[in-house]
């Protein structure tokens, strides 16, 4: 068993493999230097996550017991990086951290992102070439590839990202900025375009506002790749997702055919299935 750990801008995503079968996944806040000294003491193991029922619930976690025998990182945190390559080979188990350069994708640029590639790679691995990546997490990114190599993309903020700009930057709309983030993350319905009320008009800006920008980018994507694939993945994928879908339904653009709405899937765990290739890769290399 292998464990894998993608660390995000605001959260830790882990997943725990028995070789190629992926056995579970769960999520958890940026842990403190000791919760991260505990789990490493106590070599990861499923008791230990279990004993930390304040930071991961027991319900989150596979139900079999298990120990992984390495953890393989992929982070764009390197402070919270630090916590989990600093044990000694005796205190944890061993630990191999992604590096840009052993990524088998061709045309990566020296900034981009390490979690963007992995989850390139996961796309290019579970659904096949091309394929378009849109990460609805604290940025919303996009993330595009043809014949295992980055075609291109774009970057900008997230839908979290940008209500909580609207509640630091504003006097008024504090309230009502938190009253239609529980709405429209609750009830993942498309809101009247043209709101009477200061909540419905916050929800339709940041709604229409994003599905603008997205159905702009995958009209000039299928005008590029015919054929490509699309796939939301990130913590907002699931909202997003069924927002745009909503939103193909009443529009008239190329992305209501039936042929396109097949080729358009959410897969939150396609960063998990890009470490599993990142790994395959590397240890046939090796």
């Amino acid at each position: 068993m292998w464990l894998a750990l993608v660390i995000g801008n605001t959260r830790l995503h882990w997943a725990i493999f028995a070789e190629d079968k992926l056995l579970g996944s769960w999520h958890t806040p940026h842990l403190m230097a000791e919760a991260a000294a505990q789990l490493q003491r106590q070599r990861f193991q499923s008791a230990a996550w279990r004993s930390l029922l304040n930071i991961s619930p027991a319900s989150l976690l596979p139900k079999s017991n298990w120990q992984p025998s390495s953890l393989w990182i992929a982070s764009v945190v390197p402070a919270q990086t630090a916590l989990w390559t600093n044990g000694s080979a005796e205190d944890t188990i061993p630990t191999q951290v992604v590096t840009r350069s052993h990524i088998p994708l061709s045309n990566l640029y020296s900034t981009l992102g390490i979690d963007r590639a992995i989850n390139l790679l996961g796309a290019g691995t579970t659904v096949g070439w091309p394929v378009l990546v849109i990460d609805g997490g604290t940025a919303l990114t996009l993330t595009a590839g043809s014949q295992a190599s980055l075609w291109g993309g774009a970057i900008l903020p997230g839908l979290r990202l940008q209500t909580n700009a609207l509640t630091q930057g504003t006097a008024a709309l504090a309230e009502a900025v938190e009253i239609t983030q529980a709405e429209l993350w609750e009830r993942a319905t498309l809101p009247e375009r043209w709101a009477t009320d200061t909540v419905g008009a916050i929800a339709s800006g940041l709604s229409y506002g994003i599905l603008s920008t997205l159905t702009d980018y995958l009209n000039d994507w299928w005008q590029q790749f015919p054929t490509g694939n699309v796939i939301f993945t990130g913590g907002d994928s699931p909202l997003l997702h069924a927002l745009f879908t909503q939103h193909m339904r009443k529009t008239k653009n190329i992305a209501r055919t039936p042929e396109i709405v097949s080729r358009v899937q959410v897969n939150s765990d396609l960063m998990f299935w890009g470490m599993w290739a990142y790994r395959r890769a590397l240890t046939l290399v090796l």
